[in-house]
């Protein structure tokens, strides 16, 4: 697996092992139909990504390491058709103002760190 980067020069493929995303103004998004099929027993396809006004490829992978106040966020939709919390709370659409990569997880960052402009 690999993070897949899209923009208006192209796509752009990312190791989470060697690269961390930060993504600004971020919106998780997902296809709930295709999803829910997913998660009913339907072969797994692409049906979620994160959408955001702007991202920051770091290179290397823990240039930002999660505290214990920062919400880890997921997508599996074989566990649950929507993007979720630690808690189970739905987070679909919901705006973060960072989220960044940690390996294979999301994590939106409870502080502002300092990143580039």
């Amino acid at each position: 697996m690999k993070w897949q980067v899209k923009n208006s020069e192209g796509i752009t493929y990312y190791e989470p092992e060697k690269f961390q995303i930060a993504m600004f103004n971020a919106k998780p998004k997902v296809q709930l139909g295709t999803s829910t099929k997913i998660h009913d027993g339907a072969c797994k396809t692409v049906c979620a990504w994160v959408e955001c006004e702007k991202i920051q490829v770091l290179g290397a992978p823990d240039v930002f390491k999660p505290s214990e106040n920062d919400l880890h966020i997921r997508f599996n939709p074989r566990i649950n058709p929507n993007w979720i919390d630690d808690i189970g709370t739905v987070i679909n659409d919901d705006e973060f103002p960072i989220l960044v990569t940690n390996n294979r997880s999301i994590f939106a960052l409870s502080e502002n760190p300092q990143c580039d402009d």
